[in-house]
């Protein structure tokens, strides 16, 4: 259904509330003209008869003067519609049907002779000379006429005036009518989409988002406002099961973490209880038990520090402690320390620093979150490393420091990918951790200007690449 902006209807609306009322005043002028041919006089039936009036008076001349004069004008003026009175040349009253005998001046008489004024009333004057045989001014005969519709007949005056009325005001009752009929057809069309409107607010107040709209009508604003209300419901059901996710994820990660902790905890309680034991018999468990207890303790040491540094990161007040330092010197000393660790550990690091700068200069960071960064990392890959060989490769330019970590362990799911630096995350490659760690190397990251990206490497395993803007001190 093709839509009508409310601008465009209005419009249309008033042209054709013009158009019908126009037409159907027409066809109700020519109905009254009908209906009141033989019923009414038209409004110049009586100015008409003046010429008339005025020949026989010229006839008559100086006679109409006389007493006997008044016979003879009442028989050629009819009583309806007409009133007059005739004066001598001087202005003084003689005779007549209106009863106003007030005199008149001379100058008055020859200043309006012929003329057409507003005289008394509703009553046009005509001011028609009477002469002598001579052509002498010997007086004036004022004749008073209506300018208006007459019935015919004093029993259809009502008639008449009812056809007046409807003759005059039909284009305003017309426009009017139309007015009222069209607009309320229009608030019906706009009645059901903007009572499915009301009722969609009154079920989101209500927190129930399962509504949708029937029939949105013809008009662009209403149909876009609809469209605007189902998007916003589908963004609030989104949001609605995003949270609901996420608090599902959150309550399993708690879980997973109760039970991250748990363990370690359990190993410590036991091989304390077994060293209580042994002391009361006499056996000395304590170069066995302490290396496992002091494992497990800083495997729950390094939860409840992730967990901390995790709120920590996300508060927005937190700020990092950039300070000025060499980044040469800075990453040297980390892959000397990861060469070592990996050694310990039997694993193969290949480490290599490019410096492509032309100038040497210092930069400003966070030395210790970028540690903390590049530890987790390698602690991830020291995890998963399979045949024992990690790289971590790092290329210094003008603008930008480039660093790629990867091992030839397993790898990542395109699942994992897509969810790898989501807190609480572990994926199939948890090995007792919280899945904060890439959560928390993401947030340094980013709070440094930079980016992460984890993707597959191609000999299969994992690579993660981090890139940080040179902020030079």
């Amino acid at each position: 259904m093709k839509t009508v902006s409310i601008k465009s209807r209005l419009h249309r609306l008033i042209v054709k509330i013009l158009l019908v009322s126009f037409g159907c005043t027409l066809i109700t002028w020519v109905a009254l003209l009908f209906i009141g041919e033989d019923k009414t006089y038209y409004a110049n039936h009586y100015e008409k008869m003046i010429p008339s009036i005025e020949e026989q008076v010229k006839r008559e001349k100086d006679s109409l003067m006389e007493e006997s004069g008044k016979e003879f004008l009442e028989q050629i003026i009819p009583k309806e519609g007409f009133k007059y009175k005739v004066v001598n040349k001087n202005g003084g009253y003689q005779y007549g049907t209106l009863p106003d005998k007030s005199d008149m001046t001379k100058e008055r008489l020859l200043e309006n002779l012929n003329l057409v004024n507003s005289g008394p009333g509703d009553y046009y004057e005509k001011y028609i000379p009477i002469l002598s045989e001579e052509g002498s001014l010997q007086g004036v005969l004022l004749l008073y006429y209506t300018l208006k519709v007459t019935a015919i007949n004093e029993s259809e005056v009502m008639l008449v005036k009812i056809i007046s009325f409807l003759f005059l005001f039909a284009p305003f009752l017309y426009i009017t009518l139309f007015t009222i009929l069209f607009v309320r057809r229009l608030s019906l069309q706009l009645k059901k989409p903007l009572g499915q409107l009301m009722e969609a607010t009154a079920s989101i107040r209500d927190r129930n988002l399962q509504f949708s709209f029937n029939d949105s009508g013809n008009i662009t604003e209403v149909k876009e406002l609809t469209i605007a209300f189902e998007q916003m419901r589908d963004e609030l059901s989104d949001s609605l099961q995003r949270e609901w996710n996420m608090q599902k994820k959150r309550k399993e990660a708690i879980a997973a973490l109760a039970h991250d902790i748990r363990t370690p905890l359990t190993i410590i309680q036991g091989h304390v209880e077994g060293l209580e034991e042994a002391h009361k018999k006499g056996i000395n468990r304590f170069e066995r038990y302490i290396p496992v207890i002091k494992k497990n303790m800083a495997s729950a040491v390094k939860l409840v520090h992730d967990l901390s540094d995790t709120a920590i990161l996300e508060s927005d007040s937190f700020e990092l402690c950039k300070v000025e330092f060499d980044p040469m010197e800075f990453l040297i000393d980390k892959l000397e320390d990861y060469e070592l660790l990996c050694k310990e550990e039997g694993v193969q690091f290949i480490g290599k620093i490019e410096d492509e700068r032309e100038q040497k200069v210092n930069i400003k960071a966070d030395p210790h979150r970028l540690t903390q960064v590049f530890d987790n990392l390698l602690s991830n890959s020291i995890r998963f490393v399979d045949q024992g060989e990690i790289l971590f490769e790092v290329h210094l330019k003008e603008e930008r420091i480039t660093i790629k970590i990867a091992d030839d362990g397993p790898g990542f799911s395109a699942e994992q990918i897509t969810k790898l630096f989501d807190a609480f995350y572990q994926g199939s490659r948890r090995k007792g951790h919280a899945g904060l760690g890439l959560h928390i190397a993401k947030s340094i990251i980013e709070k440094h200007d930079g980016t992460i990206r984890a993707e597959n490497g191609d000999n299969g395993g994992a690579l993660l690449t981090i890139s940080l803007p040179i902020v030079n001190a």
